[in-house]
């Protein structure tokens, strides 16, 4: 089968830029400035606008978010394995039970966390002054 006449082959048979060369990642900005150069290489796009950052944490101590995830879950994970011990009907009465705990003790975990971890930056910003 001809490449012009196979409609899953997108490219153009007249592109200069094959499927190997990396068709696709050329733009029309790029191809006008690989013209006014005059070299019909094509140009690489990304090769001067990529940039690698690597964020490092200083300190080993969990983040705020690593705490409210804990205090949420674990009162539903002591409802689930404490469920046994009630007379539930069916399955949603334990799902029910483990949403309860988790919205009557952990949010309350939750905010007392949030509090503690507030108190703990704010008196860290004011020994760096």
């Amino acid at each position: 089968m001809n490449d012009s006449e196979n409609p899953n082959h997108p490219e153009h048979p007249t592109d200069p830029v094959g499927p190997e060369d990396g068709a696709g990642i050329e733009s029309g900005a790029d191809t006008a400035h690989s013209a006014g150069r005059g070299s019909a290489e094509p140009v690489d796009a990304f090769s001067e606008t990529e940039v690698t950052s690597v964020y490092v944490r200083r300190r080993r101590t969990p983040t705020l978010g690593f705490w409210v995830a804990l205090a949420i879950l674990v009162p539903a994970v002591a409802a689930l394995l404490s469920a046994p011990f009630f007379d539930f009907a069916d399955l949603s009465g334990v799902v029910n039970f483990m949403l309860v705990a988790a919205v009557f003790i952990g949010l309350p975990l939750a905010a007392i966390a949030a509090l503690v971890d507030a108190i703990r930056h704010r008196d860290e910003s004011r020994r760096r002054r």
